[in-house]
């Protein structure tokens, strides 16, 4: 009997209503014309288009926020020779993210901290057109949007292979490593990072090409590219942000009340006269807070930069704050956010 395309449980169902993975239904539909003995792929083929429908049933690669899933996950057997995988948070959304390397997650790390909203970690770049990168939000707003291009034809006008799943002639699903949603120059704008070390890139033309994708890709849907090798890290800074980074809901619950902005305050008189410690205390129980409460809310306010301290040196909490992170946070948004930030 031949499979409906549209039935409602067929891969082609779950693809539309997930918006953004629509473009690869012709997968979808070579399974159709399959069933019907039209095509005759190969067993290789055959499971790999079954892989693809099953990641896309299961919404990998779409959603937004919270209910995000990356195209890839990092899974029990599923290793990289290369590079260390980390699953953890970045004080961002309530889930971990599936981070391939830890530069990955040392730079999410960071943007995290420069104040992104949203993060999509290894997020699809469809080879063929398909909804924009930054619908899903609002519905009004994804009226707007004009459609992103496949991957296939930014690849073709640069003259670069787009490439295939091995053995067959599937387009390979290519993704960018991060996907931030971000303000810059005051209005929440995307931003797609490429994250790969300076030795492998000077070594590798694939990998050089793969980043001027991920910018083609960037550039036609609006967003702001970086490419990150991890050369300009600060170690101390990385360190004290792993430490320093929020659980979710506690920076959810926190941080637009009042309350934490009299501890601001009470912590920014007191810190001018006495140890981290003693001042984080003090604005603690000014607020009603002791103990480890007045350390988590310091905590927080430093994360959210509602305390002025550089990071890139030591914080010690029985020594006087060592003031100065405004102008490294200003470097480090001319770095990422291309200058133009607010």
């Amino acid at each position: 009997m031949p499979i409906d395309p549209f039935g409602c449980e067929s891969a082609n169902a779950v693809a539309s209503a997930a918006g953004y993975s629509a473009p690869y239904l012709y997968l979808i539909d070579d399974e159709v014309q399959v069933s019907r003995g039209l095509l005759h792929p190969t067993v290789h083929t055959r499971r790999k288009l079954d892989q693809v429908s099953r990641a896309i049933r299961s919404g990998h690669g779409q959603g937004r926020g919270d209910s995000y899933k990356p195209w890839i996950r990092i899974r029990k057997n599923f290793s990289s020779p290369v590079s260390n995988q980390v699953f953890d948070s970045v004080g961002l959304q309530a889930r971990n993210h599936h981070f391939l390397s830890k530069l990955e997650f040392h730079a999410a790390l960071l943007i995290s901290y420069l104040g992104a909203g949203e993060l999509r970690e290894c997020l699809p770049l469809w080879p063929f057109e398909h909804p924009h990168p930054d619908t899903g939000l609002d519905p009004d707003a994804d009226f707007r949007c004009d459609p992103a291009p496949g991957l296939l034809d930014l690849a073709k006008d640069a003259g670069i292979e787009h490439g295939f799943f091995v053995g067959t002639k599937v387009p390979y699903i290519a993704s960018i490593d991060l996907m931030f949603r971000i303000r810059i120059g005051g209005q929440w704008r995307l931003l797609g990072m490429s994250c790969k070390p300076k030795d492998i890139t000077e070594q590798s033309t694939r990998a050089q090409e793969r980043i001027e994708l991920d910018r083609l890709y960037c550039t036609a849907v609006g967003a702001h590219h970086h490419h990150e090798d991890g050369s300009s890290f600060n170690s101390e800074l990385i360190l004290q942000l792993i430490g320093l980074r929020p659980a979710v809901s506690f920076l959810r619950a926190h941080r637009q009340t009042n309350r934490l902005h009299d501890f601001v305050a009470k912590f920014n008189e007191k810190a001018s006269d006495c140890f981290v410690s003693d001042a984080a205390l003090a604005a603690g129980h000014y607020v009603g807070l002791t103990g480890n409460d007045a350390f988590a809310f310091f905590r927080l306010a430093v994360w959210l930069q509602l305390i002025d301290v550089d990071l890139t040196r030591r914080l010690q909490m029985r020594s006087p704050i060592k003031r100065g992170g405004a102008a490294f946070i200003q470097v480090l948004q001319s770095r990422y956010l291309g200058g133009c930030h607010a």
